[in-house]
């Protein structure tokens, strides 16, 4: 099947190629970049803090760790706030106008990166404002992808914004690996290299149509409208297109200019925002820092050898990306919420088992044969974890936003959602250590509490969304009725 049969064009694979490459794989990237060589930015820190960084203090110690968290949690808070952003950008200035803005960031937080060994304060502003610019392309780079994509392809196209998040992550590691550029003070340059992406897309998509929708409702030009949609869409009708969006402009036009704190107190949008919330929050609260964290534990435990660990990571990286290409045709034959509650249930399930053989490995630590069994086992529900994460709670929240408000409210929506799961980021961030050091392997109990609880909610209350128009899911939201054995399947 050619490209015009398949209803996918030239100009819509390079503009979604661009956008993951130059966006959401720079996200993946900022995310696992300072995982590896967290020892060797310990070590830069504790030679500013102390005259005899071999050898600190305990209150020295402390310190330095608490630096290095914030060097996440700089880059964290600086996601909120760009998230927070990314709506008042995508209406503002357009959704592929906001991406080269957001490229110029990218660059600008590469540069500072580049120089952090100079005082650990460049490395907190470089990190700083590397959030900003992920905390824009998670709101605004799915926007753009979910709006400029064919409708019978909406769920794989969007779901690119989450494969180049993985494929981000795995190359981050495989360029901290020790050999490369995680030795030494080499790693600022492990940061900055991961911004070129960014530089690319700065040339090639100012070529790429602005999102027809945009186009249409926002900016009132039917022909530029039309135009976008035939270099994006050779599958769907134009007219159609442009039917479905005016009818979609009279009745946002029979109301008052969307505000943002009409997501708060519209009635009708009470769902919308409590799903697009619960979902962002959801995929942070699941416990997949926790698996992460206590991954390099577990193969440790297993008889993994310090050297061989990193390795053992990138294969962590690498699974969670095969799983996330099987995942792209699974969105749009099974369904969003099929993928959002079902993986998750394997999810939940490793989570209990995982606190099990955690706690039982401490009882059984001085048997060599059980210690052995139950670490491998732990392995092994990491990976059944990994599995049901890549499948559903990976790519599903970034697109599901997409999905369930109409243009509208679209923006303002994933400025919230966006903000809160970047928030959450940062609670889990500030909260797991401490959470770790009181109850150990028992601190999977809260990530399961909060999955079974949401999954509940999301099984009643969740509509299907494949193959439906935006205007569509907006009515079957509106009325707030449990959806189970009604969802409008096509």
């Amino acid at each position: 099947m050619g490209l015009k049969e398949s209803g996918l064009t030239g100009t819509l694979l390079l503009t979604v190629s661009m956008t993951c490459f130059g966006s959401s794989f720079i996200l993946g990237y900022n995310g696992g970049v300072l995982n590896l060589p967290s020892e060797n930015v310990k070590r830069f820190i504790a030679g500013h803090v102390s005259n005899t960084p071999d050898d600190l203090s305990q209150d020295e110690e402390n310190k330095v760790w608490v630096m290095v968290a914030f060097s996440n949690a700089a880059w964290v808070i600086g996601g909120a706030i760009g998230a927070f952003s990314c709506g008042w950008l995508a209406d503002g200035f357009g959704r592929r106008n906001s991406l080269l803005i957001n490229h110029f960031i990218a660059f600008v937080g590469a540069i500072i990166s580049a120089a952090s060994l100079k005082h650990y304060a460049v490395l907190f502003l470089g990190r700083f404002i590397l959030g900003l610019n992920c905390g824009v392309t998670i709101g605004v780079a799915s926007m753009y992808l979910m709006e400029i994509a064919p409708i019978s392809y909406r769920g794989s196209i969007g779901a690119c914004h989450q494969l180049a998040v993985t494929i981000g992550i795995f190359i981050s590691y495989v360029v901290t690996l020790p050999s490369l550029l995680n030795n030494g003070g080499r790693w600022p340059w492990g940061i900055a290299v991961g911004e070129v992406p960014a530089v690319a897309s700065l040339i090639i998509l100012p070529f790429c149509p602005e999102s027809p929708r945009f186009l249409l409702l926002s900016k009132k030009n039917e022909e530029a409208a039309k135009k976008a949609f035939e270099r994006f869409n050779a599958k769907d009708d134009v007219n159609t297109f442009i039917s479905e969006v005016k009818a979609e402009v009279a009745a946002a036009e029979s109301q008052p200019k969307f505000q943002f704190g009409q997501l708060f107190t519209e009635k009708d949008l009470r769902m919308a925002v409590l799903i697009a919330c619960l979902v962002q929050v959801l995929q942070q609260l699941s416990g997949i820092n926790a698996v992460i964290t206590y991954s390099s534990l577990m193969f440790k435990a297993a008889g993994v050898h310090e050297d061989v660990m990193p390795y053992c990571v990138c294969g962590i990286g690498l699974f969670n990306v095969i799983l996330t290409i099987i995942s792209l045709p699974l969105l749009d034959r099974a369904g969003r919420r099929t993928l959002l509650l079902w993986p998750t249930v394997l999810m939940a399930i490793s989570l209990v088992v995982l606190t099990f053989t955690v706690n039982l490995e401490e009882t059984f630590k001085d048997q060599e044969v059980w210690n052995s069994v139950l670490s491998i086992a732990s392995i092994v529900f990491i990976f059944v974890y990994i599995c049901g994460f890549a499948l559903g709670l990976g790519p599903i929240p970034a697109m599901i936003v997409a999905e369930i408000f109409r243009q509208g409210p679209r923006a303002a929506a994933y400025s919230l959602s966006q903000a809160l799961q970047w928030l959450s980021n940062l609670l889990v961030l500030l909260t797991y250590p401490s959470l770790n050091l009181m109850i150990g392997g028992y601190s999977f109990i809260p990530f399961l509490i909060v999955v079974v609880v949401c999954w509940v909610f999301f099984f009643l209350y969740m509509p299907e969304t494949k193959n439906r128009t935006f205007d569509e899911i907006a009515q079957d939201l509106t009325s707030g009725k449990v959806v189970v054995g009604r969802q409008a399947q096509s």
